[in-house]
């Protein structure tokens, strides 16, 4: 449990995460692919990401969350914003899919959630790309039976200025 040390979800989220819908999944990008777009094609595109400047625009969806297609080590996944969360959580499927293979024997208990206790594993994301920026060596965890993989704070504070203006969340990467 100290290699894993103390991950802190926001307990709303983890619940509605593990509880939620599984996200469409997209076919795996080929190695060393451009970003791939979202992979919710269904998706009215007023609805979608978008690009104002350098900032990036998200608006509120039909649920009242916020979610944004990232590609994760060359791999298509869509997210849950969860500023909440510690550290990105990762689906078992969005991992697979972004080439990391967890060990089943390193799952540990890492979070409580309405539903119980939730099991992950740590991970490191060598690329999160999110739109035009890409970050590298993200602190992630892939946990067990989540729903929607988690855009947390190892990720977002490392973007810059996140920022809520009503239905819409604006993130905006350092300069």
């Amino acid at each position: 449990m100290k290699q894993l040390g103390v991950i802190l979800v926001g307990f709303a989220t983890i619940a509605l995460a593990f509880g939620g819908s599984r996200s469409p999944d997209g076919p795996p990008a080929a190695p060393g692919a451009a970003p791939v777009p979202a992979i919710t094609p269904s998706a009215p595109a007023a609805r979608r990401a978008s690009f104002a400047g350098e900032s990036l625009v998200i608006p509120r969806d039909a649920s009242g969350q916020f979610h944004v297609d990232l590609v994760v080590n060359g791999a298509p996944a869509r997210f849950l914003v969860d500023t909440g969360a510690d550290v990105v959580a990762l689906t078992e499927a969005d991992a697979e899919r972004a080439g990391l293979v967890v060990d089943p024997a390193s799952y540990r208990p890492i979070l409580r959630t309405a539903s119980g206790e939730g099991y992950g594993a740590p991970a490191r994301l060598d690329r999160l790309a999110i739109g035009q920026v890409e970050l590298r060596d993200v602190t992630a965890v892939v946990v067990k039976d989540l729903g929607t993989s988690l855009l947390g704070q190892s990720a977002l504070a490392r973007l810059g200025r996140v920022e809520l203006s009503g239905d819409r969340l604006v993130l905006e990467p350092r300069s």
